[in-house]
């Protein structure tokens, strides 16, 4: 059997726009009786055995280790509320963490087999099983091998092995997607209304999954769109003028539309690059708003198709469209995601469908569901009202009562069918993760799913062969014979209607797939897992063509293996031939050992090359070339194969935890489930049990909600850690909360640093031809880059770009400690030397909290007058009012001591990218007034200080953005002292300085410079003079106040210094400011300690008060304080908005 007789005549008509979509259905109709029939064959025994094999193959990579993998970030949520359901606490439906289908599915499991993360991903592994022996029913649309080659597809597949074990939507939706194609499909050649409800299923079953419902939808119209119009350019119409005005109001309309969504692609903010990134999870741009000129063009296009709808069924008649099979299933599919659709206009007139805190809006959104509904009705009762109320009513079936939560939850009704949508716009428009629009094409599928990818390219060509062959073969029988018009017919009929819609069907899909998730705003790794399932597909049906045209039994009886053998050394030879000579060290160099085992193994590659090679020559002089091509192109498909089950292997079995591989992106490390499996050995040899006390903050909640569901005595603190922890034996906390937390645990417990996530290296941002062409000039970087491709090795990359690549100092990634409580550990061998009574280092400021309640509370959180976003530092004037930087609101406030507002000013202005005049901040920290009443204000971000009067009118300012190369040169000015003399003492926080000015902003003098030495400083903030005229200096990060004597000269005199058990911290809130009493008593901010300490002169401890908490008494983020004219204290706090008085005894 030959690949030219693999049917009787094959060919696609032209392989080209012309290609004929509506002649699929032409099998159905009387006068066509004689094309070609779909492919049909007895099933072998051999069938069943390799279809089982590979079932059998499939359920062990699914199955094999699935509970191993630390959950992932997004995984958590997922079986954390599932759990919850299970255990009997209900669901309700968040489009955050998508459709309800999943969460049933592993609620179901943990009934079942218990709860773990093995059963957790259990229906994900069942269902990505099943979506390989679904395979069994394409046998007529992929051919006799094809199926089986498409099941060793998805068998081996990256993305589809790594996420059909794992508790996403992915492997749920890739059943469903094989179920609709295959639906459509058979729909589209046969016209039995039983596939109609076989795509209800499945479209509602993706519905109730995931929001990608909504592209697979929009690709499925756009295909039968095609697919109709195919017809109407072809069948005569019952007014033919109407043809051509149809057309050129379509086109015209298709072009606008094109332009509009062009426009906006093109105004799209630009990718941010790879130096502007901190963590992954904090890339979020927003993506433009559609202009006006794109809304006009929109509307115009929409009016223009409305009335392509008009003339089509005046021209071409109703009846006629009813007969299209193609008008049926968009008849059906549109209508029922109409209904769903109303997020657009409501986006479109300004409001937002998800906002369900407002009644009226509530009911705005619902207006549109029912007008959209009510359309819809209409439509499905004109076109065949029996078919369409059974297959509606199927859908909405099942959409309600898993929405509802079998009917325990109402509003999930209406949060599917608004806010699936809803939520999913508002995502892309966030653009999580800023990923490049090349991120797919260039980065996930030629890393993983290369061999689908050339699949594709492969069908493409064989097919553009075939036209060509076929071609050649009709105009020879028309000119050289004298057969009947129905034999040429027959010829140009070529392909089954099976095959001819198969290649059209998966290319379109597999190129709109990339293009879709290429524009959409959301690019995340396992959004491959659509592009490349339909490329399987493609795949799958162009390879089994060339086995079906293989003559076996010639194949056998001419050693064809051998052949195919050779073949495939000859690949391998020539491969490495090339990479040893373009790698890093090419032969023939020197000789060094490296350099001598460099050209051995080129010239053994290259005889093995020449060997092969040779023997190739003679083989296919014996061989027909046709029947040689068809045997080397199953070798490149097997060595491909054996090559993508080693990237499978990698990916699923040996890096699972690790962010060396691409296809994850907030990826857990193994640390938690390490730290998960101490504290269960801790727990059990303390308390027989799980009993034990864990806390675990905000950022821990990933993956501990999960882990720890089972340990009733668990406790969330979230970001506002108290010092009742310290009764706690462990203690969780994420990277963000370190310096608030060595507040409390202090010296009482032991440290163990972990990776909690990390995301893949994203170091492709910001490609261009410069940055290719100077990867592919270096031998070096093209090994680098190869060994990443293959063994996600980054060795050599580290050591050309200077990165540390090792997993244990992995960037990007975020990091947790675990603390255990000493006298815990003492009590283990396992942890400490011996068991024994261990005297815990108490704080040294324990026991010496006062019990101060602030008199009078003014302000809070908000951006009108006399409320403030994040105050910062305060002066209090020489007639007791309050100058407050409100810094998140880019302003100051003038308040009298009851919070009444005197003036404000104040707006923003960025100096480092425009205009930034006078008066405008960007996010101003400190402020000082002087003797005369002048206001001096520290502009952070600005780089620079601005002087004020009383009222805020700007009169100067001085300073620009630099590293102390003059004396104006500001890091990040911080806070500001004046002297007796009126002299501003200024900390430049960054450069590690204090730069003295006369009140013109003249300079004087400079002091200070990095380090641990008296007198030396590592980010100095606050900054206070006593009564005696000494200048006492946060010094922050040395966790130390600095006290200093300043001379006539300026000369900065060190006097003493002492430690603070505080300012552990070094974010960017940790920044504490000082206030010196006329007593001389030294207070200073502990800001992620939530508290005020005091000090005398000395250093000597003497009180403090305050905790974390919203009451009374309670701090959310002291930020600064000032003394009043009557020795009483105003505190900002930063975290509520409010200022808050404390008289002190």
């Amino acid at each position: 059997m030959c690949l030219e007789n693999l049917h009787p005549n094959p060919t696609f008509e032209g392989m080209t726009m012309s290609l004929d979509l509506h002649n699929v259905n032409k099998p159905q109709e009387t006068e066509i009786n004689h094309s070609p029939q779909p492919f049909t064959y007895p099933i072998a025994r051999w069938e069943i055995i390799l279809i089982a094999g590979l079932l059998a193959l499939t359920i062990f990579t699914r199955f094999y280790l699935l509970g191993v993998r630390v959950m992932s970030h997004d995984e958590t949520s997922h079986v954390y509320f599932s759990w919850l359901l299970s255990q009997g606490k209900g669901y309700r439906h968040d489009p955050i963490t998508h459709g309800p289908l999943q969460f049933h599915l592993i609620a179901l499991s943990y009934f079942l087999f218990g709860d773990n993360d093995f059963t957790a991903r259990v229906p994900a592994a069942t269902l990505s099983v099943l979506t390989v022996a679904f395979l069994w029913y394409y046998r007529k649309i992929l051919g006799r091998f094809g199926y089986l080659v498409g099941a060793f597809l998805l068998l081996i597949s990256p993305y589809i092995l790594y996420y059909g074990r794992y508790a996403r939507n992915e492997a749920l939706i890739g059943l469903f997607a094989v179920l609709l194609w295959w639906g459509m499909i058979n729909y589209l050649t046969t016209r039995q209304p039983r596939y109609l409800l076989w795509v209800t299923i499945a479209s509602v079953l993706h519905f109730i999954s995931k929001e990608t419902a909504f592209i697979y939808t929009a690709q499925a119209l756009i295909f039968l769109a095609i697919y109709i119009l195919s017809a109407l350019s072809k069948k005569p119409w019952r007014i033919e003028s109407y043809r051509p005005l149809f057309l050129s109001i379509l086109i015209a309309s298709l072009i606008l539309l094109a332009l509009a969504i062009g426009i906006t692609l093109i105004e799209r903010n630009p990718q941010p690059t790879s130096q502007q990134l901190n963590l992954p999870s904090e890339q979020e741009t927003s993506l433009p708003t559609f202009s006006t000129a794109s809304i006009a063009m929109i509307a115009v296009a929409i009016l223009g198709i409305l009335a392509c709808i008009y003339i089509v069924i005046r021209g071409y008649s109703w009846s006629a469209l009813l007969n299209e099979p193609s008008f049926d299933l968009a008849i059906l599919i549109g209508t029922q995601v109409l209904p769903m659709l109303a997020p657009f206009p409501v986006k479109f007139l300004g409001r937002d469908p998800i906002d369900y805190s407002s009644t009226q809006n509530i009911l705005f959104v619902a207006s549109f569901v029912v007008l959209l509904s009510l359309f819809a009705i209409g439509i499905g009762l004109a076109w065949r009202p029996k078919i369409w109320l059974i297959n509606t009513t199927v859908f909405y079936s099942i959409f309600v009562l898993f929405y509802s939560t079998v009917f325990t939850n109402g509003f999930g009704i209406f949060t599917g069918l608004v806010g699936s949508l809803g939520y999913w716009l508002d995502q892309h428009g966030v653009n999580r993760g800023s990923q490049p629009w090349y991120y797919y094409g260039l980065i996930q599928i030629p890393i993983y799913e290369y061999l689908p990818l050339l699949g594709v390219f492969f069908a493409i060509l064989y097919v553009l062969w075939k036209n060509h062959r076929q071609s050649t073969i009709v105009n020879k029988a028309t000119h050289e014979s004298e057969q009947p018009e129905r034999s040429i017919q027959t010829l140009r009929q070529g392909f089954a209607p099976h095959d001819r819609l198969t290649f059209i069907f998966f290319l379109y899909w597999s190129i709109t797939s990339l293009i879709a998730f290429s524009i959409a705003g959301e690019k995340m790794p396992w959004l491959t897992f659509h592009i490349t399932l339909p490329m399987i597909l493609l795949s799958a049906w162009a390879i089994g063509k060339v086995l079906e045209a293989i003559r076996w039994k010639s194949f056998i009886r001419r050693k064809g293996w051998l052949l195919a053998l050779v073949f495939g050394v000859f690949l391998i030879s020539i491969s490495m031939t090339f990479i040893l000579a373009l790698g890093a060290t090419p032969p023939f160099q020197g000789k060094e050992l490296n350099q001598l085992q460099a050209t051995t193994s080129f010239l053994s590659a290259l005889l093995f090359t020449l060997l092969s090679g040779g023997y190739l020559y003679h083989a296919f002089r014996t061989w027909q070339p046709l029947e040689a091509l068809k045997v080397c192109i199953v070798t490149v498909f097997i060595i491909l194969a054996i090559l993508t089950v080693h990237t499978s292997v990698l990916a699923s079995f040996v890096n699972y935890d690790n962010a060396t591989e691409y296809l994850v992106y907030a990826h857990s490390a193994r640390g938690p489930k390490d730290i998960l499996e101490q504290i269960e050995e801790i727990s059990r040899r303390t308390t027989g049990g799980l009993a034990i006390q864990v806390a675990y903050d905000d950022e821990t909640t990933y993956p501990y909600w999960w882990y720890l569901r089972n340990y009733p005595n668990q406790q969330y603190y979230g970001d506002t850690p108290t010092r009742e922890l310290r009764n706690v034996p462990i203690i969780l906390v994420g990277e963000k909360n370190y310096g608030k937390i060595e507040a409390v645990v202090g010296q009482a417990y032991y440290r163990f640093d972990y990776i909690r996530l990390w995301w893949p290296n994203q170091d492709y941002f910001d490609l261009n031809w410069q940055r290719i062409r100077e990867a592919i000039s270096s031998p070096e970087m093209r090994q680098a880059l190869f060994e990443i491709w293959l063994n996600r090795d980054y060795t050599r990359y580290g050591q050309l770009t200077g990165k540390d690549m090792s997993l244990t100092n992995w960037y990007p990634s975020s990091r947790m400690r675990l603390y255990i409580r000493k006298d815990i550990v003492a009590s283990l061998w396992n942890y400490g030397s011996m068991p024994a009574e261990v005297n815990i280092p108490a704080d040294p400021y324990e026991g010496k909290q006062a019990k101060v309640q602030p008199d009078k509370i003014i302000g809070g959180s908000g951006t009108e007058p006399g409320r403030f976003q994040r105050p910062r530092d305060l002066a209090v004037a020489p007639d007791g009012t309050l100058y407050i930087v409100d810094s998140e609101n880019q302003r100051i406030q003038h308040l009298d001591a009851n919070g009444n507002v005197l003036h404000i000013w104040g707006s923003f202005g960025d100096a480092t990218t425009g205009e930034a005049p006078g008066g405008t901040f960007n996010q101003p920290w400190g402020i000082a007034v002087d003797q005369d009443g002048f206001v001096y204000v520290a502009d952070t971000w600005n780089h620079r200080i601005q002087k004020f009067t009383a009222d805020g009118q700007f009169i100067t300012q001085w300073g620009y953005f630099g590293q102390a190369e003059s004396p104006t040169a500001f890091w990040g000015p911080r806070d500001i002292a004046i002297d007796s003399q009126n002299r501003l003492f200024i900390t430049d926080t960054g450069n590690k300085r204090i730069v003295v000015f006369d009140n013109e902003g003249n300079y004087l003098a400079s002091f200070g410079h990095a380090g641990l030495l008296p007198g030396e400083f590592d980010e100095p903030v606050g900054l206070a003079f006593g009564p005696d005229g000494r200048l006492y200096v946060a010094d922050t990060w040395n966790q130390r106040i600095q006290v200093f004597s300043i001379d006539a000269q300026l000369n900065f005199i060190y006097q003493n210094s002492w430690e603070i058990f505080g300012w552990y911290g070094q974010s960017l809130d940790n920044k504490p400011y000082l206030a010196v009493d006329a007593q001389n008593y030294v207070y200073c901010t502990d800001p992620e300690g939530f508290r005020i300490l005091q000090f005398n002169a000395n250093g000597d401890f003497v009180q403090y008060w305050g905790e974390a908490g919203q009451g009374p008494g309670s701090f959310s983020l002291p930020a600064s304080l000032a003394i009043d004219p009557s020795g009483g204290i105003w505190v900002t706090d930063a975290g509520s908005g409010q200022i808050l008085h404390f008289s002190i005894p």
